[in-house]
């Protein structure tokens, strides 16, 4: 795939506290990008850089091939979705949107077919939702307006900042879906969010930052290698584990669970010495009734790069 944005060594403080220090990181065209990191990480500070909010110190970014000081033409290719939104109370949905049409001169002909579609896509196309006032939205459904205006421009790059904060989770599952689907049809996707599970399930590449530093970038299965943290397995056999057998085949095992009837161990290691351990069980004639392995989740990893950093 070929690369869509660059980022080199991106710096940007607010008087002595260095929000984002010496930041690179590539993003391919049609990527599902997913941005990590705690509360002051510099995430946000990140996006507003990229969509030119705000300047920064020092560093280049190419978006779509266009430099940073191209700012109309960057403009034109990317949506947004940024953590404070902010809102015309006194519209309707339509007269929002309609209000952002013009902005991008979007054809007067072609504006109601294109509103429409993009309400019932976030799911306001109803008669009741169309003649209220923004200020009479909930939280959840100015989520879903802002997420709409930010697709009137039918963007190559979509960037979000906690696009379902707020949202109840019939309507966190109906983004995502929508979100996927945007992807497939070749929309890249720059995802900030606090929401581990939902990043996990919808992006194909993660980068995590703290304080203002990049700590890890990769594919979960990548960043699962590079913490080191190993895969938890967990065995039940049938029977009681005798004393020598525990000191024989068990002794690296992290818990042990014997009724007597059936026995239960859970451990990590590599799926190499997993598989030694149940030729071990077979060897010894001794049944397996279950075995599985469980993944570290994202936010074990996650947890696990920010703390150390």
């Amino acid at each position: 795939m070929s690369e869509i944005i660059s980022i080199k060594n991106l710096s940007k403080s607010y008087n002595q506290t260095k929000a984002v220090n010496n930041l690179s990181l590539t993003i391919d065209r049609g990527e599902f990008f997913g941005f990590l990191g705690p509360n002051g990480a510099g995430k946000t500070t990140t996006i507003r850089i990229l969509t030119g909010i705000i300047k920064p110190d020092q560093g280049e970014i190419t978006i779509s091939g266009f430099t940073q000081n191209r700012k109309e033409e960057i403009a034109r290719i990317i949506g947004v979705t940024p953590e404070s939104r902010g809102f015309y109370d006194w519209m309707t949905a339509f007269e929002y949107l309609q209000f952002f049409a013009n902005i991008y001169k979007i054809k007067n002909n072609e504006q109601s077919r294109i509103i429409a579609s993009l309400l019932s896509q976030v799911g306001l196309l109803s008669n009741n939702i169309m003649k209220m006032r923004i200020n009479a939205y909930s939280r959840g459904m100015k989520q879903r307006l802002g997420l709409a205006r930010s697709l009137i421009n039918k963007p190559e790059i979509l960037f979000l900042d906690e696009p379902t904060l707020g949202l109840d989770p019939q309507g966190q599952e109906d983004i995502q879906n929508l979100l996927q689907k945007l992807n497939k049809e070749g929309v890249t996707i720059f995802l900030s969010s606090h929401l581990l599970h939902e990043v996990s399930n919808l992006c194909s590449k993660i980068a995590i930052i703290h304080k203002g530093n990049l700590v890890a970038e990769g594919a979960i299965d990548e960043l699962r290698q590079k913490t080191g943290l190993k895969e938890t397995y967990y065995v039940r056999i049938q029977g009681s584990i005798t004393a020598v057998q525990k000191s024989d085949i068990l002794s690296h095992i992290d818990k042990i669970k014997d009724n007597g009837v059936t026995s239960d161990f859970v451990f990590q290691d590599s799926l190499e010495n997993a598989n030694r351990l149940l030729n071990t069980l077979r060897e010894k004639n001794i049944q397996i009734l279950e075995f599985r392995s469980e993944s570290e989740t994202l936010t074990d990893i996650f947890l696990n790069l920010t703390l150390e950093s």
